[in-house]
């Protein structure tokens, strides 16, 4: 497992529904968005907690780092592959389909070069940058006030990435997202490195995943608090 660095607990929101996802027949599992918008708690959530594959053998490997051969890793019930973000990379992924049960990817490539593998293998894709909701119930988690028009004009601009998110929050506290989204798109401009230059960071999942329904928010959060998220500026 090639990991340098190791970040804080997190909360895991299964706003993909992974959780209710029945993967025990799936050969290649695929996550594609734009940078911290979730796609390595997917897959650490896949290797942890989903019934399909905890408590079997797996292995996870860092595309951006030296990889082993596809050989060397046969007969395991997961392959976890993150940070693939070049077609060159794809040949690499078949020869793994071949030599173990399932692989799961994280990936900055279009779904469509995806496609050429469904002829041989049974693949689920899922896109972790288009769920606005989620921005939401991340924002009130932090009680930051919030409207729906800044939280779709966020996800408009940025897709629905914690990442960039958290840029903002952090370069205006004390703001509400209307406020620090205005002040970033007057003043700043976020740039977005080539993902193989951020370190490779091994998510923590909190115990219990949280598994909610549209619109449910952090069990913390009071219902008045609710409310407060809802009608705040």
């Amino acid at each position: 497992m090639n990991t340098t660095a190791q970040g804080l607990p997190i909360l895991f929101d299964d706003f993909l529904g992974l959780g209710g996802t029945d993967l025990r027949q799936a050969q290649l599992i695929v996550f594609t968005g734009v940078s911290g918008s979730g796609k390595s708690t997917a897959l650490k959530f896949l290797c942890d907690q989903h019934p399909a594959f905890s408590d079997e053998p797996h292995q996870w490997i860092w595309a951006s780092g030296k990889n082993p051969a596809p050989e060397q890793l046969h007969g395991n019930r997961l392959v976890v592959v993150d940070e693939v973000c070049r077609p060159r990379q794809l040949p690499f992924i078949a020869r793994l389909l071949k030599q173990n049960q399932a692989v799961a990817v994280a990936s900055h490539l279009k779904p469509a070069w995806f496609l050429p593998l469904r002829l041989a293998w049974r693949i689920h894709h899922f896109r972790t940058d288009r769920d606005p909701a989620k921005i939401s119930r991340y924002l009130c988690r932090l009680e930051v006030p919030h409207t729906a028009g800044a939280v779709a004009e966020f996800c408009r601009l940025y897709g629905a990435s914690y990442l960039d998110l958290d840029c903002i929050l952090e370069r205006y506290p004390g703001k509400s997202l209307d406020q620090a989204l205005h002040l970033s798109l007057k003043l700043d401009h976020l740039a977005h490195l080539q993902a193989e230059k951020f370190p490779p960071v091994m998510p923590v999942i909190q115990a219990g995943p949280a598994v909610k329904e549209p619109g449910e928010l952090h069990p913390h959060i009071s219902k008045t608090r609710e409310q407060e998220c809802q009608s705040s500026p």
